[in-house]
């Protein structure tokens, strides 16, 4: 069979691109509104935040990526190896993927699924394994202790972001009847 006419392949390539075109923007805004909010906090602390690389400093997400793909590496001494590597990929990978219902336009969604605000509720509450794995699999009471108090930071927040949500829907559904 032709791998160019089969429907899974080209469904399967429709998709990856689809999450390109999310994923990309998407993780280019985020570095260059952190560094409006950079250049906002030099500013408060009266000096000229950052500015060095590249025209007005606009290359400088660039070189904050560059510097975070290269660093070192550092495992406490006793931790957990794997899960203290997957811990962050893990709540990275969920921040991603959270974006899949998000429509930005009609018809312009990767995953148009009936129950998009459930998945995204769902979605958004398992970020907290990621915090929890981390602090466990650095064998270390403090660093453990510390990520209980985020997963428990992270739940009420949840929680309440859950409530008024629905509340919202509530009263465009009573409007709607």
């Amino acid at each position: 069979m032709d791998l160019i006419t089969n429907s899974y392949v080209v469904e399967l390539a429709l998709t990856v691109g689809k999450i390109m075109l999310v994923v990309g923007p998407l993780l280019i805004a985020v570095a260059y509104l952190t560094l409006a909010e950079r250049r906002v906090i030099g500013f408060m602390q009266l000096r000229k935040g950052p500015n060095v690389v590249g025209p007005f400093g606009m290359f400088q997400p660039f070189a904050d990526a560059l510097k975070l793909m290269v660093k070192e590496t550092i495992l406490p001494a006793g931790a957990n190896e794997a899960v203290f590597i997957l811990a962050p990929m893990l709540t990275f990978i969920l921040a991603l993927v959270a974006w899949a219902v998000i429509p930005f336009g009609e018809g312009l969604v990767i995953a148009d699924i009936n129950v998009g605000i459930l998945y995204l509720f769902a979605i958004s509450s398992l970020g907290v394994y990621g915090v929890i794995m981390a602090g466990w699999a650095s064998n270390s009471k403090y660093a453990f202790l510390g990520a209980l108090r985020s997963a428990a930071q992270m739940v009420s927040y949840e929680v309440s972001m859950t409530l008024s949500i629905d509340c919202n829907f509530q009263h465009i559904e009573a409007t709607i009847e």
